[in-house]
C-alpha cells in the first residue's frame, strides 16, 4: 500500500489536466486554434492526457521532480509524434485519414505502458529487475482497467440521477450532463481519483493478477496440446489448406502470441514453485520450443501474400508483429537450449531487452521512418508501374493510405486513362466547409443528361437533389456523379426516368416515378464497377434490351428471372 502520496500535488495535477482537456475540447466546438491545426491539436491533447496520467502512476511523497525528469521528455516525444500524425491529415479538405489517429492512440498506449514500467524502476534507483517489472506490468494494467471501470460506473450513476430528476420535470441535471465544460472536468477528476484510490489499495490488483494467472495456468497446457497437435497434423494435411483460408498466417501469429503471453504469466523467474507435474511441464516446454517453426511457417505465408499482392498497411503490421514474435520465440529457444533447467533466467533477460524493443517499435510506427501508409503506397505504385496490366485499387489509396496514398496517386495520375483520372478526381474532391452549401445549380451543372436536360421536369431534378443531400451522410457531394436517362421502357410512347448515381467505389441506379410525389425504386446494375457512363452517354450508347424471360404471375405472387 502506498501511503506517502502527496494529496495536494495530485489534486493540482488532476485539476490542471481537467482544465487543459476542457479548453482543447472547447476549441474543437468553436473551431478556433488549436483545433484549426491538427498537428497542434493532437500534440497538445497527447501531452495533456499522457503527462498528468503517467505522473499519477509514478509520484510519491519525494519523487515529483525525479518523475518529471523522466516523464517530461518522454511525453514531449510522443506529443511530437502526435504532431506528425496530425500532419498526415493534410490536406484536410480532401482527406479522411482518421485511421492513423486510431493507430496512434493504440501504439502510444502500448508505449506508455512499457515506458511506465522502466521509469518506475529507474525511480527506485536500482537496476532493472525482471521480477519487479513483471509485478509492475500487472499492477499498472489492472489499476488502469479498474480506473476506467470506476469512471464508467461513476458516469452511469450520474446519468441515472439526472434521468430520475428528469422524470420529475427537473431537467437541470440532464442539461448539465450535456455540457462539455462540466462533463470533461468531472470525468477527468473521477479517473484521476480512481488511480490514487487503487494505488493505495494495490493489494487488490495483486489479488486480481493471481486469479488471472491461475486461470492461465490451466489454459497453457491446453494451448500447448493444440500447438503440438496442429504442427504434427500440418504435414499430413498440407499447408495449402492453411493458405487457402486467407488468414492462415494471422491464426499462427495469434497462436504464438497467446503461447508467449500465457508462458510469461505462469512462469516467473525467481519463484521456485513446482507449477506443473513433470510430464505437463515437458509438454509446455515443447510448445515453447517449437514456436520458431511457427515463425518460419507464418513467414512463408506472409511472403506469398506480399509477392502476390504487394505490401498493404495490414501486411506491414503483420510483418512487424511477426518480427517481434519471432525474436521472442528464437530468444526463448536459445534460453531453453543454453540454460536448460534455469531457462527462466534467460527468459527474464530477453523480456527486458525485448520490452525496450517493443517500446521503440511503437514509437517508430508513428514516424516517417516506419510509416506503413507510405511503404504500402510506394509498394502498390511500384507494382503498377512495373506492370501496368496489374489492376490497382485506387479506392484503397483513398480509404486506407491517407496523405501518402493521395501523394502517390498524384504522381501517377498523368499516366492513367481519362476514366481513371475522373475516378481519382471524385475520390479526392474537396469537402465542403461548414459555411458552404452544395446548391441545386451546382448539382445540375455536375450531372449528365440523356438525351438532353430539357427531357426532365425541374421538379424531378430537384427531388433527386434533395434525396442526394438527405442521404449524403457527410460524404463529399461533388465526389458523386449523377446521370439522368429518359427512355421508354414499356413501349407506351412515354419516357421513364432512370437516375444513376456513381462514386469511385460503386454504381447504383433508380427508377423515378411520379405518384403524388416523386418516388425512387432501386434497379439492379450488372456491372457495379462501371466507370464510363459519361463517355457512353456522350457517344449515345443508350438502348433498351427486352428481357430474355418474361415474368410469371401465380395468384398474387410474382416470379422473376434475374
Amino acid at each position: 500500500m502506498e501511503k506517502s502520496l502527496p494529496k495536494f500535488t495530485i489534486g493540482a495535477i488532476a485539476t490542471a489536466q481537467a482544465i487543459a482537456l476542457t479548453l482543447l475540447y472547447q476549441s474543437i466546438e468553436h473551431q478556433v486554434w488549436p483545433a484549426t491545426n491538427l498537428s497542434w491539436l493532437i500534440a497538445l491533447v497527447t501531452l495533456s492526457i499522457s503527462l498528468p496520467s503517467l505522473l499519477l502512476f509514478c509520484i510519491k511523497g519525494d519523487n515529483v521532480k525525479s518523475s518529471l525528469k523522466y516523464l517530461l521528455p518522454f511525453t514531449l516525444l510522443i506529443s511530437l509524434l502526435g504532431a506528425y500524425v496530425g500532419y498526415q491529415q493534410e490536406p484536410q479538405e480532401r482527406l479522411d485519414n482518421f485511421i492513423v489517429v486510431i493507430i496512434f492512440i493504440f501504439t502510444t498506449l502500448v508505449a506508455c505502458f512499457k515506458a511506465l514500467m522502466y521509469i518506475q524502476q529507474y525511480l527506485t534507483k536500482h537496476d532493472i529487475n525482471y521480477q519487479q517489472m513483471f509485478s509492475l506490468s500487472w499492477q499498472n494494467g489492472i489499476i488502469f482497467l479498474e480506473s476506467n471501470l470506476f469512471t464508467l460506473i461513476f458516469w452511469l450513476i450520474l446519468l441515472l440521477g439526472a434521468a430520475l430528476f428528469n422524470v420529475l420535470g427537473i431537467t437541470f441535471f440532464m442539461d448539465l450532463l450535456k455540457e462539455s465544460w462540466f462533463v470533461i472536468p468531472v470525468l477527468t477528476l473521477a479517473f484521476s481519483s480512481s488511480i490514487i484510490i487503487f494505488r493505495q489499495i494495490d493489494h487488490t490488483a495483486d489479488y486480481i493478477a493471481v486469479v488471472l494467472q491461475s486461470l492461465m495456468k490451466f489454459l497453457l497446457p491446453i494451448l500447448a496440446i493444440i500447438s503440438i497437435s496442429f504442427l504434427i497434423t500440418l504435414p499430413v494435411v498440407g499447408a495449402q489448406k492453411l493458405w487457402d483460408t486467407g488468414s492462415g498466417s494471422l491464426l499462427l501469429l495469434w497462436l504464438q502470441a497467446l503461447t508467449l503471453f500465457f508462458t510469461n504469466a505462469v512462469f516467473q523467474p525467481g519463484k521456485q514453485v513446482q507449477i506443473y507435474r513433470p510430464y505437463i511441464k515437458k509438454l509446455v516446454v515443447t510448445a515453447i520450443a517449437i514456436l520458431p517453426i511457427y515463425s518460419a511457417i507464418s513467414a512463408y505465408g506472409l511472403w506469398l501474400r506480399v509477392e502476390q499482392y504487394g505490401l498493404s498497411v495490414d501486411r506491414c503490421w503483420a510483418l512487424l508483429i511477426w518480427f517481434l514474435l519471432a525474436c521472442f520465440a528464437i530468444g526463448y529457444l536459445v534460453a531453453l537450449i543454453r540454460d536448460r533447467e534455469h531457462w527462466l533466467i534467460g527468459v527474464g533477460k530477453i523480456n527486458i531487452q525485448m520490452g525496450r524493443g517493443v517500446l521503440l517499435t511503437m514509437l517508430l510506427v508513428n514516424t516517417p521512418l516506419l510509416n506503413f501508409q507510405s511503404i504500402s503506397a510506394n509498394s502498390q505504385v511500384s507494382r503498377y508501374l512495373s506492370n501496368p496490366e496489374i489492376e490497382i485499387d485506387f479506392s484503397y489509396f483513398e480509404r486506407s493510405l491517407g496523405r501518402q496514398g493521395y501523394l502517390a496517386v498524384l504522381d501517377v495520375r498523368a499516366q492513367l486513362s481519362e476514366s481513371e483520372q475522373l475516378r481519382i478526381d471524385k475520390m479526392y474532391a474537396k469537402k465542403l466547409k461548414n459555411d458552404e452549401q452544395y446548391t441545386l445549380v451546382q448539382f445540375k451543372e455536375n450531372s449528365s443528361y440523356w438525351p438532353n436536360q430539357q427531357s426532365f421536369d425541374a421538379s424531378l431534378i430537384n427531388a433527386v437533389y434533395q434525396d442526394a443531400e438527405k442521404r449524403r451522410y457527410g460524404r463529399r457531394p461533388n465526389s458523386e456523379s449523377y446521370y439522368f436517362i429518359a427512355i421508354d421502357l414499356n413501349n407506351d410512347d412515354e419516357a421513364e426516368y432512370i437516375v444513376i448515381k456513381e462514386d469511385h467505389r460503386i454504381t447504383n441506379a433508380y427508377l423515378w416515378t411520379m405518384a403524388e410525389q416523386w418516388q425512387r425504386r432501386y434497379l439492379s446494375v450488372s456491372n457495379k464497377d462501371a466507370r464510363a457512363f459519361r463517355e457512353a452517354i456522350k457517344s449515345n450508347q443508350v438502348s433498351v434490351i427486352k428481357p430474355k424471360y418474361n415474368d410469371v404471375k401465380i395468384g398474387d405472387s410474382l416470379i422473376q428471372v434475374n
